[in-house]
């Protein structure tokens, strides 16, 4: 096939710019990715609150639920690392959501303390590249 053929036959399939591309992993990403496949959005069980206490859906939790499911699936988490994941972002943001600026310092500065103690006292690296992917996936689905 020429590069032409392919350029019309991802065109009529509107494939996305960035599917285009060549494959660039290593073979062990690739195989790690075959072992462990990102789920689709819809097979992810989140988990808003404790059993029997799950909050009511309203709309901005349902609009946050299907962009968190969306983020996790592009970002290509396996379902339950997703799952874990959502959870903890929700738990925060139900902790925090009524915090004042000053509580919001403290809480950051708290957190901070304890990556420190999980990851030495340089986690600015993992941050770095957590901000990385965070951008990278932002940029693929916007908000």
């Amino acid at each position: 096939m020429t590069q032409a053929q392919a350029d019309r036959a991802f065109a009529e399939l509107n494939t996305p710019l960035e599917q285009r591309l060549p494959d660039v992993r290593s073979d062990e990403e690739k195989m790690l990715d075959k072992q462990f496949p990102a789920a689709k959005p819809e097979d992810y069980i989140i988990r808003y609150g404790l059993p029997g206490q799950e909050p009511e859906m309203t709309k901005p939790l349902k609009e946050f639920d299907q962009s968190a499911r969306t983020w996790v699936s592009v970002a290509g988490f396996p379902r339950d690392v997703g799952n874990n994941l959502v959870s903890a972002i929700a738990k925060v943001a139900q902790q925090t959501q009524h915090m004042t600026p000053a509580e919001l310092e403290q809480y950051g500065a708290d957190e901070f303390v304890k990556l420190e103690r999980a990851h030495g006292h340089a986690p600015e690296e993992r941050l770095q590249a957590a901000g990385r992917m965070v951008h990278d996936l932002d940029l693929k689905t916007r908000g």
